[in-house]
């Protein structure tokens, strides 16, 4: 799947030759925003502090950034398809006790397709699907000597999405369900410039 949509968005960035989002016209985009995050970092902590019996402070993010490229074709005046790619900055908690140290890090990426409907008022909707990774990485420091692991999830899952464009600027909302094909959502809160 992953290769697919590598393919089609080639495609579009390669063969773009009028930017107007009409029928059989294509469009580049960049979505730059946020989403939030739950790392749950309280619940380590306190799992930390019953197995080492010692009291444990934490450090967390609450949310992340995250970009996004995408190209659109329009396949009428109120209906288009879009292809992208997305990446989060990570998202970090530490945890510090007596005993040591142990942090843990977050970050997503993945491809996606979606169909949009939009109103001749500016606001818009789409669904799709995506395929994405989750890649993690912890560290812990206990006595002076140091743990690593790293790993990652892979998956798909549906998206949805709402939001309102007007002269060339987009402003949306879209939720990622089972990102890295695990029970995680991100929700991206973001604004876009179509070209």
């Amino acid at each position: 799947m992953k290769k697919t949509l590598i393919i089609f968005l080639s495609l579009i960035l390669f063969q773009m030759q009028n930017l107007k989002a009409e029928e059989g016209q294509f469009r580049f985009g960049v979505e730059i925003g946020w989403s939030p995050v739950e790392l749950e970092a309280e619940d380590t902590a306190q799992s930390i502090a019953n197995a080492l019996g010692e009291t444990v402070t934490t450090t967390y993010d609450t949310g992340v950034f995250v970009g996004r490229l995408f190209g659109e074709y329009g396949l009428s005046s109120n209906t288009a398809i879009e292809a992208g790619y997305f990446k989060t900055s990570s998202a970090d908690a530490k945890y510090s006790a007596a005993s040591g140290t142990a942090s843990e890090s977050y970050d997503v990426s993945g491809f996606d397709a979606a169909l949009v409907l939009k109103s001749s008022e500016g606001f818009f909707g789409k669904v799709g699907i995506h395929s994405s990774t989750v890649e993690g990485a912890a560290n812990v420091v206990i006595g002076g000597t140091s743990y690593a692991a790293t790993g990652s999830a892979d998956g798909s899952g549906l998206l949805f999405g709402a939001g309102y464009e007007v002269d060339n600027t987009r402003y949306a909302v879209t939720r990622y369900n089972d990102v890295g094909g695990i029970d995680t959502d991100v929700t991206f809160l973001s604004v876009g410039f179509l070209f």
